[in-house]
C-alpha cells in the first residue's frame, strides 16, 4: 500500500520546505549558500524553484512496507532528475549523471522541516532553551534525518516494451512502479537486515518486489532480461554492473546460476507471495538460492 504526499509541482515545494538546499540552482559558486541551507536549513535570499521544470506526473508517495514507511519521488522529467541528483547528491555542483542512473537513494540527509516542526512543538509546550532541546533531540539515532529515493521515468533496465509482454503504453507505468519498489525493496533489506550483503541476490530480490507490485506475478523470463542472463550464459545487461572481478571471469557460469535462480523463484512463487511481495522478499534473503 502507499498514499500520495504531493503531487505536480507541489512534490517539488514540499521537498524544499524540509530540504532547502533544493532551492539552490546547480552552478559553480554555490558553495557557501549549500552549507547554510543543508547544514543550518537556511532558505535563500531570493529562494525560487525555477530550475525544476516540473510536471502533473511528478509525486511525493509513502509506500508501506515491513521495514516502515518510505518516501518516494518521482521525477518524469529527465533534466529534473538530474537537477535533484546534483543539488542532493553533489552538493549543488552541475556535475554530469550518467543516463545508467535512474534511481537512487539517499540516507541521512538533514530534514529541517522535521526541525521545525519539534521547535513548534516545544515552543507550544512552553519550552523555552531551544538550543538545549535541540542538542538533546539530536543525539537520537536517526532524529533529524530523513531517507528519501529519488527515481525518474524510463524503460526499466532500459529495455524496450517490444522486448516485453507489454505494449509502449502499458511499459512506461509499469517501469515506473518497478523501479519504485525495486528501491523500497532495497531500504527494507538495509533498515532489516543491514550486514546481510550479496550484490547479485539482492538485485534478484528487488526485482522480485518491482514485478509483483507492478504486474501481480513473477515472469522469470522478463526478469533475465533485465539481468541479461539465459540457461546458456550472459547475454548483455545488468549482472555484470554487481559482479567481482574474479566473478567476471566466470560470467557466463555465474550468468547460467543466476538463470537457474529466477526459474526457481517463478516455480515456487505462490499466490500469497505475490500478495505480500515485501514479506516474501525477507523470506527469500533469508533463506537465498544464491549466496552472492
Amino acid at each position: 500500500m502507499s498514499k500520495s504526499l504531493a503531487k505536480g509541482s507541489d512534490a517539488i515545494k514540499v521537498l524544499a520546505a524540509r530540504f532547502p538546499q533544493l532551492y539552490i540552482a546547480p552552478a559553480e559558486d554555490t558553495q557557501d549558500a549549500f552549507r547554510a541551507a543543508s547544514g543550518r536549513g537556511i532558505v535563500p535570499e531570493g529562494a525560487n524553484l525555477d530550475h525544476f521544470l516540473t510536471n502533473p506526473e511528478d509525486e511525493l508517495r509513502e509506500v508501506d512496507t515491513p521495514a516502515g514507511p518510505v518516501e518516494v519521488v518521482f521525477l518524469k522529467e529527465r533534466a529534473d532528475f538530474e537537477t535533484f541528483l546534483q543539488i542532493i547528491g553533489h552538493r549543488a555542483q552541475s556535475v554530469p549523471i550518467a543516463r545508467t542512473v535512474g534511481a537512487i537513494t539517499y540516507r541521512g540527509i538533514a530534514d529541517w522541516g522535521t526541525v521545525r516542526a519539534a521547535y513548534e512543538r516545544y515552543v507550544a509546550g512552553g519550552g523555552d532553551d531551544w538550543g538545549a532541546e535541540f542538542s538533546r533531540l539530536a543525539q537520537q539515532p536517526g532524529m533529524f534525518r530523513a531517507e528519501l529515493v529519488v527515481i525518474s521515468e524510463g524503460p526499466y533496465s532500459n529495455i524496450a516494451a517490444d522486448q516485453t509482454p507489454y505494449s509502449a503504453e502499458e511499459w512506461v507505468p509499469i517501469s515506473r512502479e518497478i523501479r519504485l519498489h525495486h528501491e523500497c525493496a532495497h531500504v527494507v533489506c538495509r533498515r532489516t537486515m543491514p550486514d546481510n550483503i550479496a550484490e547479485v541476490w539482492d538485485e534478484v530480490t528487488a526485482d522480485v518486489v518491482g514485478l509483483l507490485c507492478a504486474t501481480g506475478h513473477y515472469d522469470a523470463q522478463l526478469a533475465a532480461h533485465f539481468l541479461g542472463v539465459t540457461a546458456d550464459g550472459f547475454c548483455g545487461g545488468r549482472l555484470i554492473e554487481y559482479l567481482s572481478d574474479e566473478q567476471k571471469e566466470r560470467l557466463d557460469e555465474v550468468s547460467r546460476e543466476v538463470y537457474a535462480s529466477l526459474v526457481k523463484i517463478e516455480q515456487t512463487c505462490t499466490e500469497d507471495d505475490c500478495a505480500r511481495p515485501f514479506d516474501y522478499l525477507l523470506r527469500l534473503k533469508n533463506d537465498p538460492f544464491l549466496t552472492y
